[in-house]
């Protein structure tokens, strides 16, 4: 019967019970009249279980009355929890975007350098030999280097400065992928923080 706590106004209830005491107290009246005596149990016993179902409602509407405040109260802090959870968000998200533009510009810096500078040098020093570039190409799909040109050890067409650069683009995408799973971790840690606090 709870879920006509749902559908029937508040007042409704209200009227029940007043209705159960309308009836008891005309029982008790009828009851000393001859001629209505024999109304008066069913005129006390209706209104008494009209008062009875009235309050049984009325302590149904109390607890709807708490759970809608409850809620109310938990909708709220969901709200604050979001607005929160937005401006985290931006937080982070320009942090991991500012950090990698950082790394960008240090791995520019350093394909400069290796192109002016350092390369020449090691191009003059330094000859790579076809079995370095069939490891490093192995190892760039995970695989591991086999067959003759894995142990070939004359001269390749591939420049010293060309690993150089290659290697310095690495590990400016391991940095990248570095500060966006940091920021991904404090994206966790932060959005959990949030919402553990909405639930206390």
């Amino acid at each position: 019967m709870l879920w006509l706590i749902s559908f029937l106004p508040d007042w409704f209830f209200h009227v029940i019970i007043l209705l159960g005491i309308i009836s008891i107290v005309v029982a008790s009246v009828i009851k000393k009249l001859p001629t209505l005596y024999t109304y008066s149990f069913v005129a006390y016993f209706t209104g008494l279980v009209l008062i009875v179902s009235g309050v049984w409602f009325e302590g149904g509407l109390s607890e709807k009355a708490k759970w809608e405040s409850k809620v109310k109260e938990l909708e709220g802090k969901v709200q604050v929890a979001e607005s929160r959870s937005r401006e985290t968000n931006t937080v982070i998200q320009t942090e991991v975007v500012e950090k990698i533009k950082v790394v960008k510009e240090k791995v520019y810096v350093n394909k400069q350098t290796n192109e002016q500078i350092a390369g020449a040098q090691l191009d003059s020093k330094c000859v790579v030999p076809e079995s370095t570039v069939v490891l490093l190409n192995s190892a760039s799909q995970n695989e591991v280097a086999r067959g003759p040109a894995s142990i070939d050890g004359s001269a390749s067409n591939v420049r010293a400065s060309d690993v150089v650069e290659t290697v310095i683009e690495n590990y400016g995408r391991y940095n990248e992928l570095r500060e966006k799973i940091i920021g991904w971790q404090k994206w966790y840690l932060e959005q959990k923080k949030i919402f553990e606090e909405t639930n206390r």
